[in-house]
């Protein structure tokens, strides 16, 4: 499961995988909202899957189209891929009595895969620096995680979270 962040950055989805003790997870969950919103994706609630904790997006379908459809996909380049369609999934399940399993994937939208490294890697620091005990599991392609799981792609495309 653990792969190289930069392999990840252009050319797939990819998921962040690590355990936390339970009392942690609310701390977590909110250094998530924070760097999700730094990386201009806003918050959406979670529609049929209460295991989907938190489903982030940014930029929309029609955007993609007419960025990526009319040649002016060079222009995100050098403004930013804000209009690009992507979309975080944050799944939290139960890893044993007091500890969680976290995973933050992008679940559509490879053209931001570089922002949503980086955000993540930042959530990440930033509590490890805060003292929040975390076991990394890494870097995993978002299509790797459990076909259960809404942070799975196909899985959150059926739960309409696409």
């Amino acid at each position: 499961m653990t792969r190289s962040p930069q392999r990840l950055r252009w050319a797939v989805n990819g998921a962040r995988a690590f355990d936390v003790s339970t009392p942690a997870i609310h701390t977590v969950l909110a250094e998530i909202d924070r760097v999700m919103r730094t990386a201009q994706f806003r918050a959406d609630v979670p529609r049929d899957d209460p295991d989907a904790q938190r489903v982030y997006r940014r930029g929309s379908v029609l955007g993609d189209v007419l960025i990526g459809g009319s040649g002016l996909s060079a222009i995100t380049t050098r403004i930013g891929p804000l209009s690009v369609h992507g979309v975080v999934v944050v799944w939290v399940g139960e890893r044993g009595p007091d500890s969680a399993r976290v995973i933050v994937s992008l679940v559509a939208g490879s053209h931001i895969g570089g922002d949503f490294i980086d955000a993540v890697e930042e959530a990440f620091r930033l509590l490890r620096s805060r003292g929040v005990a975390m076991e990394d599991a890494g870097w995993s392609r978002a299509a790797d995680v459990d076909r259960t799981s809404p942070a799975n792609p196909r899985r959150a495309a059926e739960l309409g979270l696409i």
